[in-house]
């Protein structure tokens, strides 16, 4: 009788659910697209239900195959906690994260010293920025990004949702702050900005001092708004923004001292907390 690997078939089925093709699924499980598919078509033998709808240019995801690709993914996160907390030794080394002045001021200042206090050993460089690049040849181990992911072959877990709000000093003059680069989410295009910055955490310090209403994530200004010192626009419209810690690579290859900070954030650096 064939032994089954129900890990390996759970993997195989996500990397198809994440690729979007067999071929596509093939190429990251190192595999070719004729085994992927006698994996899948095992697997939905196996389960008594099709997982995914096969057409000759795509394929798409069942309802029984989205609960599958949920239960799937639970399963094999709780593998991977209880394989570090049995295995990996101390979580130990330099963590770089590229991220925006906002999240690092305003989210991560007030966690990092609970963090850094249960791991002695470990160490965390934070590069402000937009680019998720080499920066002066130090690798980046994490980035947090803000709004729509670009496909890519990186890997992302929720930090949340910030609501987008307009804000400004009392009594300041009309007239709006924006951002000095083009933002791929439509919320932030505004072409009439006098005054612009690279950067949220500035447009707030500029909202702050009256120079006009500037729209920024309610995580920055919470403190300043409950204290008056800024108020809300009460005829803009409040939007939604994502954010996302993305990292490369599956989260079992992970070194620990990665995988730490991961959960680490996504446990405490919500931006919706």
């Amino acid at each position: 009788m064939r032994e089954i690997n129900r890990l390996q078939e759970m993997e195989v089925f996500l990397a198809v659910v994440d690729e979007g093709s067999f071929s596509a699924a093939a190429l990251v499980r190192s595999m070719t697209p004729s085994a992927v598919s006698k994996t899948m078509s095992r697997l939905e033998q196996r389960l008594g239900a099709m997982l995914v709808r096969r057409t000759t240019r795509s394929i798409a995801i069942t309802e029984e195959g989205e609960a599958f690709a949920r239960s799937a993914r639970s399963i094999l996160a709780a593998l991977d906690q209880a394989e570090r907390e049995v295995g990996c030794g101390p979580v130990a080394g330099t963590v770089r994260i590229a991220t925006s002045a906002a999240y690092a001021n305003h989210i991560l200042a007030p966690i990092l010293p609970v963090l850094l206090r249960e791991h002695p050993e470990l160490e965390v460089e934070l590069l402000i920025g937009d680019g998720l690049i080499d920066m002066g040849g130090r690798p980046v181990d994490l980035g947090i990004r803000a709004g729509p992911l670009p496909d890519s072959a990186m890997r992302a877990r929720s930090l949340g949702v910030s609501e987008i709000v307009a804000v400004r000093a009392p009594d300041a003059p009309a007239g709006t702050l924006g951002f000095a680069y083009a933002r791929r989410d439509p919320i932030w295009r505004d072409t009439s900005a006098r005054l612009r910055a690279t950067d949220g955490n500035t447009l707030a310090a500029l909202a702050q001092h009256g120079n006009g209403a500037a729209r920024v994530g309610r995580f920055l200004v919470r403190d300043d708004l409950a204290s008056g010192r800024l108020q809300l626009v009460p005829e803009a419209q409040v939007a939604r923004e994502e954010f996302h810690i993305v990292y490369l690579g599956k989260s079992a290859a992970l070194p620990p001292r990665v995988s730490t900070v991961i959960d680490y954030l996504v446990r405490k650096g919500r931006v919706d907390s």
